[in-house]
């Protein structure tokens, strides 16, 4: 018998709005609803032309499918640089990942989903990061571009490390602009309602809101640099928050399903300020809690008998 034909090959993108957590915590759940539901709308508007679909949105991300792997990169670059690129909004990031799916009732299901979702947790604000497939899939639209290598990462129940690519955005659409450290609003300076200095370094804020809770406490919001917290988290400082919460969970400040959950959000951060906030509130004395089983050990976020 012939062999079976391969499985159509589809390219997965998620978008959505970094620093969206903190938008709404500085104006608001109103203020966030309204920016998720412009976001969308936006994104709606750069659809046509690259033969893509959004298939649905999830609170401030929205997932598109596109058949063309070119066109799905075409259209999360417009996405990057003219959607989260404009002053006055949130910066965008994309996640990408190109395989085959499984389409039932108006969705799509399947690990190249799955695997599409977790790139786009891992981006930063105006990259398009995607996957070994991708690129490959789509090489003939990032010809001439500069793609970044980011080696491989390991997600959570996945058994193999995904080789990860960014792309940033263009230059130019982001000159001259600056990011307000609370709400994280992308702001020129003629957008700014309030300018301060801070060790020697401007910062824009989008209200008198923002730049009192700044002035409040600017520890919580930069570091040595304006832009500290958007860093990238490297794996050895994952490794090193990791190894932190599991001394506090054989001390006993943690119980298995909080560490379970931090562990999680150790390995999901994308940036700096992701993975502070993991430890931020660790509780300082130890909890009461029944003993394990002899021998239990604390190995990377696993409780094993030795």
């Amino acid at each position: 018998m012939p062999d079976p034909a391969p499985a159509p090959q589809h390219t997965f993108a998620f978008a959505d709005l970094a620093g969206f957590t903190a938008l709404t915590e500085a104006h608001g759940d109103d203020a966030g609803a309204a920016v998720a539901a412009d976001f969308e709308r936006r994104v709606r508007g750069v659809l046509a032309g690259h033969d893509a679909e959004e298939v649905k949105s999830i609170g401030d991300a929205v997932m598109l499918r596109a058949a063309d792997p070119c066109a799905a990169v075409a259209l999360a670059r417009r996405l990057v640089a003219e959607v989260g690129g404009r002053p006055g909004v949130l910066g965008v990031r994309v996640g990408m990942h190109t395989g085959p799916a499984v389409h039932r009732g108006g969705d799509w299901f399947g690990a190249t989903v799955n695997l599409a979702a977790r790139v786009a947790s891992v981006a930063v604000a105006g990259e398009v990061l995607m996957t070994r497939e991708t690129r490959a899939a789509a090489a003939a639209a990032l010809d001439g571009l500069e793609l970044r290598p980011l080696g491989h990462r390991r997600f959570k129940n996945l058994a193999e490390p995904v080789e990860l690519f960014a792309l940033r955005a263009p230059t130019e659409a982001r000159d001259g602009l600056a990011v307000d450290p609370v709400c994280r609003i992308v702001l020129g300076r003629e957008q700014a309602a309030v300018t301060l200095v801070h060790r020697g370094a401007e910062q824009r804020f989008c209200s008198q809101a923002c730049a009192g809770r700044f002035a409040a406490a600017p520890e919580r919001y930069v570091g040595h640099g304006a832009d500290r917290l958007d860093l990238r988290v490297s794996d050895a400082a994952r490794e090193r928050v990791a190894l932190r919460l599991g001394r506090a969970y054989r001390s006993g400040r943690l119980e298995a399903a909080e560490l379970e959950a931090r562990l999680a959000r150790t390995y999901a951060a994308a940036v700096r300020a992701d993975l502070a906030a993991v430890t931020r509130d660790l509780p300082r004395r130890r909890r009461r809690r029944p003993a394990g089983p002899p021998g239990a050990v604390w190995m990377r976020g696993r409780t094993a008998t030795a």
